[in-house]
């Protein structure tokens, strides 16, 4: 069962939605962290850490299926596997 092209352009845009409201998030709790002095205790330097990793995450989700047609061997594939791995 393959999907549509309709429902592939669905997909891709929920991703991308989805993504972007993550990467609001985060840059509230970096922002928060760095200009909040009573926010810099071990419990949220982990959640500010751990939020670098999100942003790359979500940064090669927001590049979605782009990379992948760009071939294996292309340049915004590995940077998006890179991303994803990270």
């Amino acid at each position: 069962m393959t999907l549509t092209a309709r429902q592939m352009y669905s997909l891709e845009a929920a991703e991308r939605f989805a993504s972007a409201l993550s990467l609001v998030g985060a840059a509230f709790i970096i922002t928060t962290f760095l200009l909040d002095p009573n926010f810099h205790r071990p419990i949220n330097r982990l959640v500010f850490y751990a939020c670098w990793g999100n942003l790359m995450a979500n940064v090669g989700t927001l590049i979605a299926t782009s990379g992948v047609q760009a071939g294996q061997d292309g340049a915004l594939c590995q940077l998006q596997g890179f991303l994803i791995q990270m």
